[in-house]
């Protein structure tokens, strides 16, 4: 209770502090131009969300030329989290839904970005994504779908992460370059997991194909090895075969002399 009272009182002390310098400064340049010294207060907390969701859509669909309606849902796959409220994906804070880490991996790949490469140069692109954003929290979206919580890009997505996900999650929609997708039921789930996907054997046939090569390189490796085994054990014969006349020789100086 003291700790909460001081407190108020220094933030109490330092706001009547500012409204002092503030009010001296007016006073002392009368000649300044009041209009625009008052600003309307700023939401700060709206503020932060529209910039970190803009940069979730700017960043996973903008920047690569992705659909408006691409970009929307994008849009609403972030909210979506959000209102979820759910600890994996980050919380009920869309800032955090968006930078979320675990165990070293983004759940948006762009925030694993060095700063430089996450920051927008502004530009049309730019300033589509933030329009995108705007209308997703004012909840002027003309969007349907409200169960999307993943999406894909299947064409940077490799066949191992793809196959993942058309054997966890139910599609939805396809919507400019991305596919989104849902959480399954729990029949939904076993079927996903018997049924064929040409990603999963594409996957298989890459994993398969690799451990033939291994195979083969090991095999490859050991006849290597082998030949090398047999250069040197021929070389010992052939020294071996060199020496035996002059051992003989030897032998014979020896018994002459006895």
């Amino acid at each position: 209770m003291l700790r909460s009272t001081g407190w108020r009182i220094a933030l109490g002390a330092a706001l009547s502090t500012l409204a002092l310098a503030r009010a001296e400064a007016v006073y002392h340049a009368p000649d300044i131009d009041l209009i625009g010294i008052f600003e309307e207060p700023h939401d700060i907390v709206a503020e932060s969300q529209l910039y970190c969701l803009a940069l979730a859509v700017y960043f996973e669909g903008g920047s690569t030329d992705e659909s408006i309606e691409g970009q929307e849902h994008i849009a609403r796959v972030v909210t979506a989290r959000a209102r979820d409220r759910v600890n994996k994906w980050g919380g009920g804070d869309i800032c955090n839904v968006v930078f979320y880490k675990r165990g070293g991996v983004c759940q948006f790949s762009f925030a694993c970005l060095p700063t430089a490469r996450r920051t927008p140069r502004g530009g049309a692109r730019w300033e589509q994504a933030v329009a995108v954003a705007r209308r997703e929290l004012e909840n002027a979206s003309e969007l349907r779908e409200q169960a999307i919580r993943y999406y894909m890009n299947p064409e940077y997505t490799s066949d191992r992460n793809e196959c993942r996900f058309r054997k966890e999650f139910v599609p939805v929609v396809k919507a400019g370059r991305h596919e989104f997708f849902r959480e399954p039921t729990e029949a939904e789930r076993a079927a996903l997991l018997t049924s064929p996907h040409p990603a999963c054997v594409r996957y298989a046939a890459a994993l398969e194909a690799a451990k033939q090569r291994a195979k083969e390189r090991a095999k490859a490796l050991a006849a290597k090895r082998q030949a090398a085994l047999a250069r040197k054990r021929g070389k010992k014969t052939k020294v071996a075969r060199s020496t035996a006349p002059q051992h003989v020789a030897a032998l014979g100086r020896r018994a002459a002399r006895k």
